[in-house]
């Protein structure tokens, strides 16, 4: 099953049919792990098909699929998903939080750097540290060749 899942997730960047059906038997999978890798690969493959999908499991009540999918959020770059991303900014799981800080730096726009800047204020010093990467770089994707921008720092 292991090496079941790691394959599928290996070939999700491929758009074809054969992937799509692939990915689609993992998400009907009752084990979890396997569909934890389908939500992976959604993202993966980068196709708007699984938007549904990825924004329901944003919602999930298991950490290990809300995970994923704010991480495939990312991958997307879906602005639709800026506003549920943002929920779990308060998610009980602390690797949830920190994949959706990951994923609106990933994502962008007014609300995503709305949503971070708040994160910068948390308590949580990992958390904090997250946004203001994730701030650094929409700074980057927003001006690639701002020459003024302080370099690594």
């Amino acid at each position: 099953d292991e090496l079941r899942r790691r394959a599928l997730e290996a070939v999700s960047h491929r758009s074809l049919p054969a992937v799509a059906a692939a990915i689609e038997r993992a998400y009907a999978s009752p084990d979890l792990k396997m569909r934890a890798s389908a939500i992976c690969a959604m993202g993966r493959n980068c196709d708007r098909r699984w938007l549904d999908i990825i924004g329901s499991e944003l919602a999930s009540g298991g950490p290990e699929l809300r995970y994923e999918a704010a991480r495939a959020s990312g991958e997307l770059g879906e602005p639709v998903l800026v506003r549920p991303l943002a929920r779990l900014l308060v998610d009980r799981d602390p690797e949830v939080r920190v994949a959706a800080v990951g994923a609106l730096g990933e994502i962008g726009g007014r609300q995503a750097r709305q949503a971070l800047k708040y994160c910068l204020e948390s308590d949580d010093l990992v958390i904090r540290d997250a946004a203001a990467e994730a701030l650094k770089n929409l700074d980057f994707l927003e001006d690639p060749l701002d020459v003024d921008r302080e370099v690594g720092g």
